[in-house]
C-alpha cells in the first residue's frame, strides 16, 4: 500500500498505522524499559536503539572496558552502552550536546561516559586507546576515505572490535538508480553496499571482517522511524528540514518495492 503525499500535511494517524511497518516492542525484549519513544527520541536516523542493541550484540564486551562511540550524536547510544555493558564510553561529535551531563547524572552513569567534542578525522587519542569502535548512522558522513579505516584503526587495541551500523544500498548505486532512492544528495553518494563496506576495511590488512552483510530489519526501520515521527508531530508542526526530509523519506518507500534502500551492519576484529 503505498501513502498518499497529497494530503499528508493533515495526515490520517489510522492510514499511518496501517502504511508503515512497526517494529514490535516485543522483538526487543531487552528494551521493554525503553518503551517506544525512548528507543528513538535522542536518535538521528532509523533503528534507534533496536539497532544500537544488535550492535551491542555482537562486541565482546567486559565491564570497565574502553568504547569509542563515533558520531556519538546527543550521547544516547553512549548512555545505553555503558549502562548494557558497564563499559567506560567516550562519546566523540563535532557538536556538544548541552543536556548530556544532565543526562548523565540522572542515569548515574558518572566516570562512566564522557564527551569529547572532535572531529572524527583528527581525533584527540593515543594509538591503542579503546577495546572497542562503536558507530551508528553516522560513518558514511567521515569514514568512505580509502586512508580513513587503517587511520581509526589505530586507536584500537590488538584484538578489539568495530562494529558499524548505517544506512546504505543493497547494491551499488548505478546510472539508473531511481531518484526517489537519493536521500540527502549529494550526501547519499556516500552510502555503499555491505560488500563495499567489507573490502573498505580488509583492504586495510590489520582487521579481519567477521560480518558486513545487510540488517534482516534493515527496510523495517525506515518505515518503523517514518511511522514514530508520523506519530510524534503532525507534519504541518514540523521544523521544516524535518518534515522535508520525512517527505523525502515516504517518497523512497513508496518507490522502493524490495528493499533497496535498508541498513548493514558491520563487525571486525584487528589483528594481533
Amino acid at each position: 500500500m503505498r501513502f498518499d503525499l497529497l494530503s499528508w500535511l493533515n495526515v490520517d494517524l489510522t492510514l499511518v498505522r496501517s502504511t508503515f511497518e512497526e517494529i514490535p516492542m516485543a522483538a526487543y525484549p531487552a528494551l521493554a524499559g525503553y518503551g517506544r519513544a525512548g528507543v528513538h527520541e535522542g536518535l538521528q536516523g532509523q533503528g534507534g536503539l533496536f539497532l544500537a542493541h544488535d550492535m551491542a550484540g555482537m562486541l565482546k564486551l567486559e565491564p570497565g572496558m574502553r568504547v569509542l562511540d563515533l558520531g556519538c550524536g546527543v550521547g544516547t547510544t553512549a548512555l545505553y552502552l555503558a549502562k548494557t555493558l558497564g563499559v567506560h564510553v567516550v562519546g566523540v561529535d563535532e557538536e556538544e550536546p548541552g543536556s548530556l551531563k544532565r543526562r548523565i547524572s540522572e542515569a548515574g552513569l558518572e566516570g562512566l561516559v564522557t564527551f569529547v567534542r572532535a572531529e572524527a578525522r583528527n581525533l584527540p587519542f593515543l594509538p591503542g586507546t579503546f577495546d572497542a569502535i562503536f558507530s551508528m548512522n553516522a560513518f558514511f558522513y567521515f569514514g568512505t576515505d580509502k586512508a580513513y579505516p587503517a587511520y581509526l584503526l589505530t586507536f584500537l587495541k590488538a584484538g578489539g572490535e568495530v562494529v558499524i551500523g548505517s544506512p546504505c544500498y543493497r547494491e551499488e548505486l548505478q546510472a539508473d538508480t531511481p531518484e526517489e532512492f537519493l536521500l540527502e544528495y549529494p550526501a547519499c553518494l556516500a552510502v555503499h553496499s555491505p560488500g563495499w563496506w567489507r573490502s573498505h576495511f580488509a583492504q586495510t590488512g590489520t582487521v579481519e571482517v567477521l560480518r558486513s552483510e545487510v540488517h534482516p530489519l534493515g527496510a523495517a526501520f525506515w518505515s518503523d522511524r517514518v511511522r514514530f515521527l508520523l506519530e510524534s508531530q503532525r507534519p504541518a508542526d514540523m521544523p521544516p528540514a524535518m518534515g522535508a526530509m520525512v517527505h523525502a523519506i515516504i517518497r523512497m518507500l513508496n518507490r522502493d518495492e524490495d528493499g533497496f534502500v535498508t541498513h548493514f551492519t558491520l563487525h571486525a576484529r584487528k589483528r594481533a
